[in-house]
């Protein structure tokens, strides 16, 4: 069972203090081993220490194979961060609930438009879970006359542990425990210490962040000290020196002075409220407004202090860290599962995008239809829902190194889902929003500064690049794959992330070239009986080595004056300081965009492939696969070649060749006699799509099964 703990109210430093950040601490100290805290990166970093609790850190709700979720705190902001669990079937979903102050009382607490509708989103969100664990009866009680029926079990709050071992003090003042929040109302004991002599002889101390003017005005009906916010330290001595606790709020869910005054053995008097009812018997209550009657309480609790600390023994017991975390984790056991046909959200480019993730998807999609109810978004803007919606077993996104995969690539940071990366690089996809961004990213990857100039550098020739960018997407994809060994290596190394290799598969079934297909795919193109056609597959790219190949092919046309070079695919670089050497040596630099027949007759045509790839290891190349598929001898960089696992008619070159190199291994792939057949058929039998979608299924699956 994989169970998730929301962490966020532990980033906020407003609830972090105390009251709802004290309650989720308390809960998670004691939660079952093997949790996981969700958090939220654009928040204030989580505490080292709450962090540490958990097994493992989620930086947003795509948790695969979560089965309860608890959220200590539904009112924070944005609460659809929660929204793929919260809408997920197969989880239980149980929430701490404190109060309803804020919906009773909105002129005060839910001041301006924007604040009336966080709340009310929320309470929509609320709406979403199990099993409720209310503080207090009375906020039970609110949440059924809100709700309805509902499943709950009141909780109350766990003791903090400074209240363990109290120092021994001389008790020598009234403690209010405050803040300045006009609900505390202080005013009715100031009013009081101020009406009594006996109690003006008493100091009293007020804590919590009052401001100067507060201040002034509390001052002015008595004598007061304000030693404002304390520790956690200096609360446990100001209980140890209390002779009694006064609780005069005119709203809370639970109140912690109240049973903390029990623990620690002082004297607790809370105002008329029904939380307090719920905690503290009738004598030791007054009227929110009855300075009066709490002149006549305190007074009487002084003279008779050791009774009334009898009488309020035991009150505190139920409501130890201990006896509170039982009710919650106790009662949390995941839903019964009905085993179904996996249903997976697959965000992708797909075709008319002239794009080689796009045709990989379309051919993807095809296979994975057979084996699961699949919804595909291709089209930019890409749905939040379609990441957050916890219907889904599985989000697939699929990334490429390039803009157009930018708003998948958002969504998959910000909300989480499983990530197919084609490429081990983002350089493309980390400067589409300006060279100081991915420099921010290359910086942290690095462990040094990097600056926009060098970013540069590394666009404009990559063999230089020290950087992955990976980095973002590695602690984000659960899980993130792979069609390169390399890439996986380097995201354990350098990010501490574990992700999967799965090696790429064919993305066309090609059929063997007969004699009569490359006869007439040679007429098509002009290419005369004694031409050595050789043709390069792809965008035109600076990493494709175009330069080295030109240099290449000059060499061999002084060995081969027959042969012919030929970039069949779209320009993507500035080929205008190669043109005039691609004229006097005749080589066809780019045909544009080719339609799959047209691609097909150029492998038909062909005599030998080049598939060049000059950046860093990792490199994957649907053209050399291509190439495979219809058999012809091929000469490729070493790294995309042992990538795809690449038969021995493919002729390996180093990753930074010297062009004889090249030149040496084409004219050996046009003399090769072309007996490939049982090879080819071979490959292509063990490369299919259809059991690369099984194998892609079962590793999105394994991380949602538990």
């Amino acid at each position: 069972m994989t169970f998730v703990i929301d962490l966020r109210c532990l980033q906020d430093r407003q609830y972090y203090e105390r009251g709802i950040g004290n309650h989720a601490r308390s809960l998670i100290r004691h939660a079952p081993a093997g949790w996981v805290g969700m958090y939220d990166p654009a928040l204030p970093p989580l505490p080292e220490a709450e962090a540490r609790l958990a097994a493992r850190l989620s930086p947003h709700g795509y948790v695969p194979g979560a089965r309860v979720f608890l959220n200590p705190f539904p009112f924070l902001p944005d609460q659809s961060f929660c929204a793929r669990l919260l809408t997920d079937e197969r989880v239980l979903k149980a929430v701490c609930v404190y109060d309803f102050i804020p919906f009773d009382e909105p002129e005060r607490y839910l001041r301006g438009q924007a604040a009336r509708l966080e709340y009310l989103t929320s309470l929509a969100w609320l709406k979403r879970y199990d099993l409720f664990f209310p503080i207090s009866v009375p906020t039970d009680a609110r949440l059924r006359a809100l709700f309805g029926q509902i499943d709950s079990v009141v909780t109350g709050v766990g003791l903090p542990p400074f209240l363990d071992a109290l120092a021994p003090a001389t008790p020598r003042h009234i403690l209010m425990v405050g803040g300045d929040d006009a609900r505390k109302n202080p005013e009715v004991l100031l009013r009081a210490h101020a009406a009594s002599a006996v109690l003006r002889n008493v100091p009293l101390l007020i804590t919590g962040a009052y401001g100067p003017e507060t201040a002034a005005r509390m001052r002015m009906i008595t004598r007061v000290e304000l030693p404002g916010r304390v520790s956690d330290a200096q609360m446990a001595a100001l209980y140890a020196g209390a002779l009694a606790v006064v609780t005069p709020s005119r709203a809370e869910g639970f109140s912690m002075p109240v049973v903390e005054a029990c623990k620690a053995g002082v004297p607790s008097l809370a105002s008329d409220i029904p939380p307090h009812r719920a905690l503290l018997p009738e004598p030791f209550l007054f009227g929110v407004d009855d300075d009066a009657k709490l002149v006549r309480l305190l007074e009487d609790t002084l003279t008779r202090r050791e009774e009334v600390v009898a009488a309020q023994a035991g009150l505190a017991t139920p409501f130890s860290e201990y006896a509170v975390a039982d009710k919650v984790f106790l009662t949390l056991r995941p839903k019964h599962v009905i085993a179904k046909q996996p249903k997976l959200a697959v965000l992708t480019p797909l075709p008319p995008a002239h794009s080689g993730v796009a045709e990989h998807s379309a051919a993807l999609l095809v296979e994975l239809r057979k084996l699961a109810e699949v919804d595909v978004f291709a089209v930019a803007p890409y749905p939040r829902l379609a990441v957050q919606d916890g219907k889904y077993d599985a989000v697939l996104c699929v990334i490429g190194n390039s803009p157009l995969h930018g708003k998948i690539y958002d969504l998959c940071l910000r909300y989480g889902a499983a990530a197919l990366c084609h490429d081990a690089r983002l350089l493309g996809l980390a400067t589409r929003k300006g060279l100081a961004e991915a420099a921010e990213v290359a910086s942290g990857e690095l462990g040094r500064n990097v600056s926009e100039e060098e970013v540069d550098r590394w666009a404009r020739d990559e063999s230089k690049r020290e950087a992955s960018f990976l980095g973002p997407l590695a602690r984000a994809a659960r899980p993130l794959i792979f069609h390169a060994p390399q890439p996986v290596a380097l995201c354990k190394e350098r990010f501490g992330a574990d992700a999967l290799y799965l090696p790429f598969p064919m993305m066309r079934q090609h059929a063997a070239i007969t004699p009569f297909e490359r006869v007439t795919a040679r007429a098509k193109f002009g290419i005369g009986p004694d031409e050595k056609l050789i043709v390069s597959f792809g965008f035109l790219v600076p990493d494709k080595g175009i330069a080295r190949a030109l240099l290449a092919f000059a060499l061999l046309r002084a060995r081969q004056p027959t042969a012919r070079l030929v970039f069949a695919g779209e320009n993507g670089m500035d080929l205008a300081p190669l043109a005039a050497q691609a004229d006097a040596l005749g080589v066809t630099l780019g045909t544009g965009f080719l339609s799959g027949a047209d691609y097909r007759a150029w492998l038909a045509a062909a005599d030998a492939g080049l598939q060049l790839r000059m950046g860093q290891p990792g490199g994957i190349s649907a053209a050399l696969q291509d190439c495979i598929g219809v058999g012809l001898p091929t000469v490729a960089s070493r790294d995309l070649a042992e990538n795809i696992d690449a038969p021995d008619y493919i002729k390996r070159i180093a990753d930074d060749p010297a062009p004889e190199e090249i030149a040496g291994a084409l004219e050996n792939a046009l003399l090769q006699p072309r007996e490939t057949e049982k090879i080819r058929t071979n490959y292509c039998a063990r490369h299919t799509m259809a059991a690369y979608a099984r194998q892609l299924l079962s590793a999105l699956l394994k991380h949602v099964v538990t």
